[in-house]
């Protein structure tokens, strides 16, 4: 979820990047809250300009907003294993008449370019409204850095796991060369913008 703490930052959550560690720990701080307001249509994934609309008469323009990314195959990985059971894939899967594999189900959710975890077909779409992204990668270390940078908040906010995925593998487990392919074309912006390597084959993971 959004968390603001005036003067200081706006965090924008991005699902399945540790987003929600990173809203628990900040608003531990001082001042700090959460920008959910369910009665005005603020969900978890707030974009700026829906905080902007809640808390704007909060907010001095000062603000550092910050976002998380992840390793894109890692944030595909979980949304698909968050999402075997669901409802709707289990009615895609009826219209299929087969079970989906995950290059089906990226492939009809990206028809669907469904909020929150895709933004005209952007997995990090948050970022490009943002001054700051923080990796998954190095979650704590990158946190606790842009915190040191920000005067009147705490050098190091400690992090908890908060909704792990159940059952789910090492992401590049979930793919084969075909799916590597299909999806360095459809994200490439997100690999290109942010600096994560490409893989077209040879499971990394084997």
């Amino acid at each position: 979820m959004a968390v603001v703490l005036p003067g200081k930052f706006v965090y924008l959550a991005t699902p399945h990047t540790g987003s929600m560690a990173v809203a628990a720990a900040l608003k531990n701080i001082n001042g700090a809250f959460s920008a959910y307001h369910k009665p005005r249509g603020i969900g978890h994934h707030a974009t700026l300009k829906e905080v902007k609309r809640v808390c704007g008469d909060q907010l001095t323009g000062a603000e550092v907003v910050f976002t998380t990314i992840r390793n894109p195959y890692d944030v595909l990985a979980t949304w698909y294993v968050r999402n075997e059971y669901h409802f709707q894939m289990r009615r895609l899967e009826e219209q299929l008449e087969r079970e989906l594999t995950i290059r089906d189900f990226l492939e009809l959710w990206l028809k669907l370019n469904t909020r929150p975890h895709l933004v005209n077909g952007r997995i990090f779409y948050h970022a490009l409204e943002c001054q700051k992204v923080i990796r998954y990668e190095n979650l704590q270390g990158e946190l606790n850095a842009l915190m040191r940078k920000i005067p009147g908040t705490p050098g190091s906010v400690p992090l908890e796991r908060e909704n792990p995925t159940p059952g789910k593998k090492h992401w590049s487990l979930y793919f084969d060369d075909p799916t590597y392919a299909w999806i360095n074309e459809h994200f490439q912006a997100d690999f290109v913008d942010f600096g994560y390597p490409f893989i077209w084959g040879n499971n990394p993971h084997e």
